[in-house]
């Protein structure tokens, strides 16, 4: 029944889509439909389409079918988006976004494969720009930081920094959770705070250290608060760009929480038939700058973010996205391309990126970006910081953010599970992507 209901969702949106493309022709943007003449009551459409190539340094004892591979090479279409949101009236905004994430060789069972997913779906009520308030399955609630909820068609680097997302321990596709939220702007200072109704966790080993609970999860808490030394950002959607390519000067600090009661479980050392809860607490604080250098179009693009996280004793989340092998939960750092990249303790992260000035030919579009990025996970249960960096470079074929082809390279740290003692690490894997996007 599932794969109908999608099927027929994504059948009537890109017939509604045509319906109204004629309309759109007539004005700037042919993917923005006017519903008033002052262009204040709009419905818009969107799509993104990421595809991969890719070669992996896989996980010790990770699986393909039957067999322990070593490495792999494969295609995946990392995301797919179709989107439309609009002003219905003066007051009242709508969001819905289809897609599918991490579709590959793992997956397919033959070339039907994945349906399409409800990512996000949403109604606002606009009393001022102060005050916004909204609910239904969204990012407003997602985390504490920039990339919690990232823009996927403006990454600076080849994918946007997961482990943002996946701090949010009960959140499903893409970040994304049932919640109610209100955001708004003070000038330059602008707030997300949402009340969050999480997925269960279905299943979770109880043992001495922490683990997600499978019990009802009671409600969780988050917000950001956000202040613009310079240019202010969109606060339409949830979702951060992570470049302007120099077309806005922006400079932002942010802080943010994230807090569950009770949503981690662990055996009591003293008692084994007894068991103890721990709450879900994360403090998030980043900056991100984004600025043109000069009047030859370079710019500068920086990103820096600091978690502190307490998800209860020895707590540790790898993560494999898109994972090229069969998950193992037994491994520790995830099999496949997976490494630890969440915990009890704390997380830096940043990101570098140079766009380069525009040709001096201005019948050449293509602009030239490099990055670096790179972690460090502190974490309690291991002997040394997990340590993930990444370099690359993106160009731009239009010089603008839509369509790109992006080649990033990966080094990620690989531990060692033993017992009684804080998980050393063992060994480095790398992985290399090659990346077609192609979005409006």
């Amino acid at each position: 029944m599932k794969p109908k209901l999608t099927k027929t969702a994504a059948l009537i949106f890109l017939l509604f889509l045509k319906s109204v493309a004629f309309q759109a022709q007539e004005t700037k943007n042919p993917f923005k439909v006017n519903l008033s003449e002052d262009g204040k009551k709009y419905i818009k459409f969107g799509a993104n389409f990421q595809l991969w190539g890719r070669y992996t340094e896989l996980n010790p004892n990770s699986k393909i079918g039957d067999n322990v591979v070593a490495q792999s090479t494969d295609i995946v279409i990392r995301r797919l988006r179709l989107q439309a949101m609009g002003m219905l009236t003066d007051n009242v905004f709508f969001h819905i976004q289809l897609g599918q994430n991490n579709i590959n060789f793992t997956q397919n069972t033959g070339p039907s494969n994945t349906p399409l997913s409800v990512l996000d779906a949403i109604g606002e009520y606009h009393f001022n720009d102060k005050l916004h308030l909204g609910g239904g399955l969204t990012a407003w609630g997602a985390g504490t930081t920039r990339y919690s909820a990232n823009s996927s068609s403006s990454h600076l680097t080849l994918d946007a920094p997961i482990y943002q997302q996946n701090i949010n321990i009960s959140s499903t596709f893409g970040n994304r959770n049932l919640s109610i939220y209100a955001k708004g702007m003070f000038d330059k200072l602008s707030y997300r705070v949402a009340i969050t109704n999480p997925y269960r966790n279905a299943t979770s080993t109880l043992n001495l250290n922490s683990t997600i609970s499978t019990h009802t999860p009671r409600a969780q808490y988050s917000g950001i608060l956000t202040y613009a030394f310079a240019d202010k950002e969109s606060n339409t959607d949830p979702y951060n760009k992570g470049t302007y390519l120099g077309t806005k000067k922006v400079f932002n600090i942010a802080l943010g929480y994230l807090t569950q009661s009770k949503s981690m479980w662990r055996v009591d050392p003293n008692n084994t038939a007894a068991v103890l809860y721990d709450d879900m607490n994360v403090l998030g604080l980043d900056v991100f700058y984004d600025k043109p250098m000069s009047n030859k179009g370079d710019a500068l693009t920086l990103y820096a973010a600091y978690n502190n996280c307490n998800f209860g004793k020895n707590y540790i989340r790898s993560i494999t996205t898109p994972n090229p092998a069969i998950a193992d939960a037994s491994l520790i750092n995830g099999s496949g391309n997976g490494f630890i990249a969440v915990g009890t303790g704390n997380i830096y992260y940043g990101q570098i990126g140079y766009l380069f000035a525009k040709p001096k030919d201005a019948a050449v579009k293509g602009r030239i970006q490099a990055y670096a990025a790179g972690q460090i996970a502190d974490l309690e249960a291991l002997d040394s910081p997990m340590t993930m960096y990444e370099l690359g470079a993106n160009y731009y074929l239009t010089g603008t953010l839509g369509p790109k082809l992006s080649l990033g390279y990966q080094s990620r740290a690989i531990f060692e599970k033993v017992s009684d003692a804080k998980y050393p690490q063992s060994d480095r894997k790398d992985m290399v992507v090659l990346q077609f996007q192609v979005s409006f």
